[in-house]
């Protein structure tokens, strides 16, 4: 049997369970998973989208063919995260439609585990949305709602909402997930104001969320289109990446420990950490009372096969679907990360 299939067989025992078991009297785990997966569109076109590039006639000469090689190896990519931990959540970025997410949960070995998905059409101009994939069986939700970014001086702006999902895990705890695909670096200083406005919107979120439910579980991921340390994340959204600070803080982020070097994104032979994860404090070791991530951090997946020599700048580089416009089949241009959610025996 191959390591692949293995794998495999090792997903399949643990999704039918829905969480995997630590200890069978005390505690569980799940895994939440957040990915871009770089352009998951379908081939036909959308009038109303700028969708030309990915349709037979574009000039990616996209089909069936290739959307679903692209299909296949998102699955393979989830399915692998699954070896130790269920994937119970999986925040997906640069998906089309919800056609595109029917395809990956009916027609891919994916359905066997009844996953399931929350997505809703945003006003991006190509097209593009954040969505959730979800096992029924493990993540129970209650709510679901787009949260738009807008421009009050430019009512052409249009960008990827902000997703909330509320929904109920370890046979009980309310979990609100906040999934996000901030505005890309494109345009400059008028690119940092539109993250900003993200930003804005996703802090006045949480923030309503925590004065509603003070001991709130809350996750926000996503690509942000910049680094722990941009003045989007540190200033606007008031979240610091120094643990001095983290006491008067909302959110935490997992993501600001990374080494030099590190990252989920490489651009011209420089790795940085976009794609980051945050948590309510109440979700890490230091003020946990029953449910909280493993280790308190946040974890880079980056296995072998996700990535190749880097000859130009020395290291290693991702397998994108495109580089420029050759066609390489690979998985994306974002590595995913994720973090493991365990009960405690705390009281």
């Amino acid at each position: 049997m191959s390591i692949f299939a293995k794998q495999i067989a090792v997903v399949s025992v643990v999704l039918l369970w829905g969480v995997l078991p630590l200890n069978a009297q005390h505690k569980q785990r799940m895994r939440l998973v957040w990915w871009n997966v770089e352009n998951f569109f379908d081939p036909s076109n959308d009038s109303l989208k700028n969708d030309d590039d990915f349709t037979f006639d574009g000039s990616y000469k996209w089909n069936y063919k290739r959307f679903d090689s692209k299909k296949n190896n998102i699955y393979k990519v989830v399915s692998s995260m699954g070896v130790d931990t269920v994937p119970i959540m999986v925040g997906l970025c640069e998906v089309e439609n919800s056609w595109v997410l029917t395809q990956m949960c009916r027609n891919t070995p994916l359905r066997q585990y009844n996953y399931n998905f929350v997505h809703f059409d945003s006003p991006d101009k190509r097209g593009i949305d954040v969505a959730l994939l979800y096992p029924v069986n493990a993540f129970n939700v209650l709510y679901s709602k787009p949260i738009p970014v807008v421009d009050s001086l430019d009512a052409s702006f249009a960008t990827r909402d902000v997703l909330l999902v509320s929904g109920t895990v370890f046979g009980g705890d309310t979990l609100f997930l906040l999934l996000n695909h901030f505005p890309s670096k494109r345009g400059g200083a008028e690119s940092e104001k539109r993250r900003i406005l993200a930003a804005e919107v996703l802090k006045y979120t949480i923030d309503t969320i925590v004065q509603k439910h003070p001991y709130a579980m809350v996750v926000a991921m996503g690509d942000f289109n910049a680094t722990p340390f941009d003045d989007c994340i540190t200033k606007t959204l008031k979240v610091s990446p120094r643990r001095e600070d983290w006491e008067q803080n909302t959110l935490i982020n997992l993501m600001s420990d990374f080494e030099v070097g590190e990252g989920t994104y490489k651009y011209q032979g420089c790795w940085s950490v976009i794609d980051q994860i945050m948590i309510s404090k109440n979700l890490h070791p230091l003020w946990s009372a029953k449910c909280e991530v493993e280790a308190g951090k946040a974890n880079i997946y980056k296995p072998d096969f996700l990535l190749q020599p880097d000859k130009k700048f020395l290291g290693n580089k991702l397998k994108p679907t495109y580089s420029g416009p050759i066609y390489k089949n690979g998985y994306s241009d974002h590595l995913p990360v994720y973090i493991d959610i365990t009960t405690t025996d705390k009281h």
